[in-house]
């Protein structure tokens, strides 16, 4: 258990200034090199942009590796193994004649767009605003990066029912889909390729998922909470039917048994903030014996925190409030909250690995994540 561990804030210019770094060391890599020209007529030597000259195809570089064109297409684009020598010598082939792959050809001829898409089934209403996106940023970071390394593009693309609405892309992962959500029949109706974060609820046959340890998480906090001195806790979740939801409400009706009756309040997602802050003040007014509080979603614990200030309800001393995602909500709030550390850049790096598995034909169902971390803040800690 980590108490008060600062962390680094992550927002999105620390998130573009990363992309571009990374660009930047790509294109220095790959840039083309210019060429001295040196005649008389021109005074002496001039630099000349290396473009001007005759442009490198693949099958120059397959000539120069001593293989076939296909072969380099496959060490190219990892669509087959390629023998690490033969790779070796398909890289340096590269290199001595500067080869850079024309990609309006490649998807002309191919139809990929080597673009993966990051979805979510959340509405703005929860990811935007003071969220500022964070939970699907810090994903997208890593992804990016990722999938950069493998000559893929990452967009984010908004939240729909039908997202080859908004741009074309060759797969894509999803973050907590929801029960028969719309954007998954739309992918598979596509036949895009997709993994998600979260598993699918009511299914027996889910697309490949990264674990997010829901139950566990739910089982920390309320350990905490009672642990942090809270003799009745209540529950709010959202009232859309995700794994996330669902195995949370579960693991908080276990851990009532024997303890307390449970006292759930199912939130609108599409209400925001507002919707935390009308359930604080019902929960204030049908059961005030209640003194710590878990809510799933931290844009619900942000109007909660807001309400119970209101009502002069002192945290954490009268009530002990805590949240899941340890973004910027939760590091922010005043108090800040008690929640977990997701390492979501691992669960990033989960996804985008067992994406590019089911690209390359593998038989692949899902992967473990990683077990949340408790972040003891404030708002359960006197």
């Amino acid at each position: 258990m980590r108490k008060n561990t600062p962390l680094k804030r992550f927002n999105e210019e620390f998130f573009l200034k990363m992309l571009i770094h990374q660009l930047a060391k790509r294109r220095k890599r790959s840039a083309q090199k210019s060429v001295l020209i040196c005649a008389k007529d021109f005074g002496g030597c001039k630099q000349m942009p290396a473009q001007e000259k005759k442009r490198a195809k693949l099958i120059d570089v397959a000539r120069h590796a001593g293989v076939s064109p296909g072969t380099v297409s496959n060490a190219l684009h990892n669509t087959r193994f390629v023998e690490p020598e033969t790779r070796r010598r398909i890289e340096e082939a590269i290199v001595a004649l500067n080869y850079t792959p024309n990609i309006r050809a490649r998807q002309l001829r191919t139809g990929k767009t080597n673009t993966i898409a990051l979805l979510s089934s959340v509405p703005l209403t929860i990811a935007s605003g003071a969220s500022r996106l964070g939970f699907m940023m810090e994903v997208a970071l890593t992804s990016a990066m990722m999938a950069l390394e493998k000559q893929h593009a990452l967009i984010l693309v908004p939240p729909g029912a039908n997202p080859l609405d908004a741009v074309g892309f060759d797969a894509a992962i999803l973050i907590e889909p929801a029960e028969n959500d719309p954007q998954l029949y739309t992918l598979a109706q596509a036949g895009i390729p997709c993994v998600t974060i979260g598993r699918t609820p009511g299914t027996d046959t889910p697309v490949p998922w990264v674990e997010l340890h829901s139950a566990a998480t739910a089982q920390i906090l309320l350990t905490h909470l009672a642990d942090s001195g809270a003799r009745k806790c209540a529950l709010f979740v959202g009232n859309t039917r995700r794994t996330s939801t669902l195995e949370t409400e579960a693991a908080y009706r276990r851990w009532c048994e024997g303890r307390q009756s449970p006292v759930v309040y199912s939130l609108n997602e599409s209400d925001g903030e507002n919707a935390g802050y009308r359930a604080a003040h019902q929960l204030l007014q049908e059961h005030p014996d209640v003194d710590g509080v878990l809510v799933l979603i931290d844009t619900f614990a942000s109007g909660a925190v807001r309400a119970f200030q209101e009502q002069g309800i002192a945290i954490p001393d009268h009530m002990r409030v805590v949240t899941r995602y340890d973004g910027i909500r939760a590091r922010e709030s005043m108090p800040p909250l008690t929640a977990v550390n997701m390492h979501l850049d691992e669960v990033a790096r989960q996804a985008i690995t067992l994406l590019f598995a089911v690209l390359a034909g593998e038989k692949v169902s899902y992967s473990k994540g990683k077990a949340p971390d408790l972040v003891v803040r404030a708002s359960t800690s006197r």
